[in-house]
């Protein structure tokens, strides 16, 4: 088994909230040309077991590390690990703090006041 990112704590609070629509599978696939049908309509993602369509992963990656921005060295090795999907509609907190040796954790939760899912925990740390 591969070795995966370090988690977040869960006291990490959020530092951002992010409203997805339902289209977000639609757009992302219109520039990406990823057209996976669970990322596109109710009914498609219905036929693969979703209640309704799900936010791309490679999306919600790209997204959080977008929102690191300035506090992403030049340079770094990325380790993530995708645990619930991102239903759409819906909204998530992103979160990130100091993880050991100059590595950066961050994790994007859903939006739920207590408990929420986990969708996504991702680890940048200093090549090498």
């Amino acid at each position: 088994e591969e070795p995966g990112p370090a988690s977040l704590d869960a006291a990490v609070p959020a530092s951002a909230e992010w409203r997805l629509g339902g289209d977000l599978g639609r757009r992302y696939a219109a520039v990406s040309g990823d057209r996976n049908p669970i990322h596109l309509h109710a009914l498609t993602a219905r036929a693969f077991g979703f209640s309704r369509p799900i936010a791309h992963g490679m999306w919600s990656l790209a997204r959080c590390l977008a929102q690191l921005g300035s506090r992403a060295p030049d340079s770094f090795t990325l380790t993530a690990a995708f645990r619930k999907p991102v239903l759409l509609p819906g909204r998530v907190r992103f979160a990130a703090g100091p993880g050991a040796d100059g590595a950066t954790l961050f994790a994007l939760r859903g939006a739920a006041p207590v408990d929420p899912p986990v969708h996504l925990v991702g680890e940048l740390s200093p090549p090498g």
